[in-house]
């Protein structure tokens, strides 16, 4: 189940004082008060007004309903994000069998680590804001430390896929892309096999990237990276 969006609450006495949740016995002698997530501060396991830390406010999540109206409406996502980000974010919540939260700067975050991955293999925008119909890989033969990223990744996604532990598949490929800004080169024959193992998960954008990489043919038939264990 996929619970709303965290909702934050400030608790007013009758004098119209600000009481923090913490000291709140019975809720209903209280008017309750929702605070925008803009307002609030994490602090250690509790939540606090950023104006003033001394107040705590209660956070919770609650069951989308329209009565709420914390109904988080798929095409909007889409719209703003994309179907890959959207289809990403809900697999790196967590555990299938888990309930989670739902968070629109989780998804966020994922839009952009699908674009530091296009920018990694296609490159930054040109000077008239569009991308080349190519890549900026080149056929150079990859180092020890690039193999050694790749077979890495391709283990950890692989294992964590078969025990349906996609949200740890994601950040292995998260950790990829972060190594791989670092390298001087950018060998296509790795960044092919990073494509392949991105697929499943973000398939619009690997398709795109499939092709840009100079394949006519879509890399749905393409086989697994398999790993080397010398690597």
């Amino acid at each position: 189940m996929i619970l709303g969006e965290v909702e934050y609450t400030a608790f007013i006495n009758k004098k119209g004082d600000l009481v923090s949740a913490d000291l709140v016995d019975y809720i209903n002698e209280y008017r309750q008060e929702k605070v925008p997530a803009s307002n609030v501060l994490k602090s250690g396991e509790a939540y606090v007004l950023k104006n003033n830390p001394s107040v705590r406010i209660n956070a919770r999540a609650h069951k989308m309903s329209k009565s709420r109206g914390n109904v988080i409406n798929p095409d909007d996502i889409v719209n703003d994000y994309g179907a890959d980000s959207l289809r990403l974010y809900e697999m790196f919540m967590g555990p299938l069998r888990d309930t989670k939260v739902w968070s629109t700067n989780g998804v966020e975050g994922v839009h952009r680590f699908l674009g530091r991955t296009w920018r990694l293999i296609v490159g930054y925008p040109l000077s008239d804001g569009s991308y080349r119909e190519t890549t900026i890989t080149t056929d150079v033969e990859p180092s020890h430390e690039q193999l050694r990223n790749l077979h890495q990744c391709i283990r950890k996604v692989t294992e964590e896929m078969e025990g349906t532990r996609y949200n740890t598949a994601i950040s292995a490929m998260m950790e990829f892309v972060n190594a791989a800004y670092k390298w001087e080169t950018h060998p296509r024959s790795i960044l092919e096999n990073f494509v392949l193992l991105l697929s499943p998960f973000a398939p619009h954008i690997a398709e795109e990237l499939w092709q840009r990489l100079g394949h006519a043919d879509s890399l749905a038939y393409e086989p697994w990276p398999e790993v080397c264990i010398h690597s």
